[in-house]
């Protein structure tokens, strides 16, 4: 069975407040459940500044489930990104592009959200090599105050008829999940 690599790269592409110029910075450890990233089946480095790279080994699922590393026809993972927020800000995920490959009929899903609320979510069914853009442009955003603030991710890929496939994963190092956040004074 072939063993798949999945890279998400968090990429903070941080946004400075205009008049205090808060920085916004990713931080670890993350947090993962699900059955698409299993202990052991990921793996994470960084500097916890500004890029967090995480590789799957089995975040995919198929129909027949033999062709997927997972073994399963709908695989799931869920994580928490600890964000470092300045006192007196709060942020607000602006976009995430995800990346992967899909083949016959399939599913990705993803909701964002902080902890304590509810987020946007998006469901698409991405063909072929995927980029799948979400503009969540300020949708949600944190509790003021600052500190170190849960951002919460849940995600699924499913395969539904048969043949399918579906997997966010890499050979090259070119598929990716970035997030961008912004950073403004509490209101």
């Amino acid at each position: 069975m072939k063993r798949l690599h999945a890279v998400f790269v968090f990429a903070a592409v941080v946004f400075f407040a205009s008049q205090a110029g808060a920085q916004v910075t990713f931080n670890a450890p993350m947090q993962f459940a699900g059955t698409g990233c299993k202990l052991g089946e990921y793996s994470f480095s960084g500097d916890g500044t500004d890029t967090l790279t995480v590789l799957f080994s089995a975040y995919d699922a198929a129909n027949p489930q033999k062709n997927a590393a997972s073994g399963m026809r709908r695989t799931a993972c869920s994580f928490v990104v600890p964000v470092q927020v300045p006192p007196g800000f709060q942020v607000s995920t602006m976009t995430t592009d995800w990346r992967g490959y899909a083949e016959g009929r399939t599913e990705l899903f993803r909701e964002y959200f902080f902890a304590g609320q509810r987020g946007p979510q998006a469901r698409t069914t991405p063909k072929g090599n995927y980029t799948e853009r979400d503009n969540l442009m300020h949708a949600t955003w944190s509790g003021c105050g600052g500190g170190l603030v849960p951002l919460r991710i849940n995600s699924s890929v499913r395969a539904i008829s048969s043949p399918s496939y579906i997997a966010v994963d890499t050979v090259d190092l070119k598929n990716k999940v970035v997030f961008q956040l912004k950073s403004r004074r509490c209101r």
